[in-house]
């Protein structure tokens, strides 16, 4: 799912002198968020985009709407598959169906009960012709899902039906990975009742752990669901803090606003030295990965010369090393990803290269090469890389930053940018989460509209194969044609921090980037 960066970096050195004045002088506190009336904990988070789970693909929208509606399963902190509507599965089929048995008794917060054929039609929501999801894709391994999408078949075509209290997917090809894309928030449960209300408004009947309820000044008010199937959420009222009011998440935490806010890195390199934040510093798993694209379908991107030299200009090792304290992107797997080896797969820095391709296309020197245009929300290194391209190539790049909303819309729509830049935060932890639903030929989120038939076969190699080392071998195969080609350029990969109020408990995102919000609580003699 995209990313947005939830707040900027805050000013260390101001923090940390505060922070002395304040044990110096022994002045009192902030008050702690936590203990403010009934609201048993205060989170940072970025208000969604949407409140239909089908319509949601950014990673804001996705943890909030985790918490509201439940799929029939879950992924736990160390990205494991976890049974929650269902209480179980079995596989069949030499791996092509997938069963699942929901719990008995589970029902949505208004006591109405959740039926298989529930869980049928929320999914076929995302597959909607009229208005498919961003993240359709997601079930594009299940049979007939691509021809319903496009408008090709009819509903019945789609192998996802309901048997009794099972929901039974029959899939096109082995596709191992899908019982982890059954865990992600576009695959949740919409009462079907309520279904016509989600979207702007927040729901009043949910599947999950917490109805949601808009507060005046924007936050977020979770109230627990009592007939969430796992019980009562220990934290009865949560909060979402949506607006800073221009400060930064590490400002609102010091004051006593939240008790948890993820942070950027490079806040996260000096408060690991502060004696009072510090040890509330955390460090989370991040299946994440920021890249540049191109639109292969638009010319001069059309032409895979010009895009290879604009990715063999670049040195960008160096320009993640000035800007970043991790090391550049060597692939379009993020470590921790299963399978990922230990190859570069970019096309490699090569000036002189890189200026006879773009002559080679017909631009010597980038003498007729049109203006192009960078466009991004901020992803990073856009004026360094824009610089580079004309010193090495006499190419002008102009970078242009738009709101994020505005900017997803745009890459969506029939009229993408030339050059544009994303960040990605995995679905599912496993290859085929980026260089299948990224890079597949038809992909609702092949953003550069790449397609190549040695590449997508690859990739139909790679998601039928059952054995691990051949799935990776296929995956190595397809990296490779990316390499050639060049439709994508791997940047670098994210990493997750945040600032958590000592005491509370299983504030451990998934690698996914997403928490459960009912799975924390306050440790006993916290003062929560």
């Amino acid at each position: 799912m995209t990313a947005a960066d939830l707040r900027r970096p805050s000013r260390p050195r101001l923090a940390l002198v505060m922070a002395i004045v304040i044990a110096l002088l022994g002045l009192p506190t902030a008050q702690v968020a936590g203990q403010d009336g009934d609201v048993r904990l205060r989170v940072a988070a970025s208000p969604p985009l949407t409140w239909d789970p089908a319509a949601a693909g950014d990673s804001s929208s996705a943890n909030v709407l985790m918490q509201v509606f439940e799929g029939v399963t879950a992924l736990d902190p160390e990205g494991n598959i976890q049974p929650a509507l269902a209480d179980s599965w079995q596989v069949g089929d030499d791996g092509r169906s997938l069963s699942f048995r929901l719990r008995a008794g589970v029902t949505y917060s208004d006591g109405t009960p959740i039926g298989a054929q529930d869980v049928v039609d929320s999914w076929l929501r995302l597959l909607d012709p009229a208005h498919p999801g961003p993240l359709a894709s997601l079930l594009d391994d299940v049979e007939g899902a691509i021809g319903y999408r496009t408008g090709q078949l009819d509903r019945e075509a789609v192998g996802i039906f309901a048997d009794g209290d099972h929901v039974v997917v029959r899939m096109r090809r082995p596709s191992t990975y899908l019982l982890a894309v059954t865990a992600s928030p576009s695959l949740a449960v919409v009462p079907p009742h309520a279904a016509a209300e989600v979207g702007l408004n927040p729901p009043t009947v949910v599947s999950g752990a917490y109805l949601p309820t808009v507060l005046p000044d924007g936050n977020i008010r979770l109230t627990a669901n009592d007939r969430y199937w796992a019980g009562p959420p220990p934290l009865a009222t949560i909060e979402l803090v949506t607006d800073f009011g221009g400060r930064s998440g590490v400002t609102v935490f010091e004051q006593g606003e939240v008790d948890y806010t993820p942070i950027g890195r490079l806040d996260a390199s000096w408060i690991r030295y502060d004696p009072v934040l510090g040890p509330q510093l955390r460090r989370n798993e991040s299946l994440a990965l920021s890249y540049y694209g191109f639109n292969t379908t638009a010319p001069p991107f059309d032409d895979a010369r010009v895009r290879l030299a604009f990715a063999r200009a670049v040195d960008w090792d160096r320009i993640v090393r000035l800007g970043s304290p991790l090391p550049a992107a060597t692939s379009m797997l993020p470590p921790g990803i299963p399978g990922r080896d230990q190859t570069d797969y970019r096309p490699g820095h090569d000036p002189a290269a890189a200026r006879a391709l773009l002559a080679d296309a017909g631009y010597p020197d980038g003498r007729g090469f049109p203006q192009v245009r960078l466009e991004s929300y901020g992803v990073g290194y856009e004026s360094a890389v824009a610089t580079e391209l004309e010193a090495v190539l006499g190419v002008e790049v102009e970078v242009e930053f738009r709101d994020f909303q505005d900017y997803i819309t745009r890459l969506d729509g029939p009229d993408p940018p030339l050059f544009w830049t994303l960040s990605w935060i995995a679905d599912y932890p496993h290859p085929h989460g980026f260089l299948g639903l990224l890079l597949e030929s038809g992909s609702s989120s092949n953003a550069g509209r790449f397609n190549n038939s040695d590449y997508d076969a690859a990739i139909e190699r790679a998601a039928a194969e059952t054995d691990p080392a051949e799935q990776a071998r296929h995956y190595g195969a397809a990296q490779q044609i990316l390499r050639d080609e060049a439709p994508v350029v791997p940047v670098d990969y994210g990493e997750g921090w945040a600032l958590s109020r000592e005491g509370l408990l299983g504030a451990s995102p998934s690698g996914v980037g997403l928490m459960r919000f009912a799975g924390l609580d306050w440790a006993p003699g916290s003062g929560r």
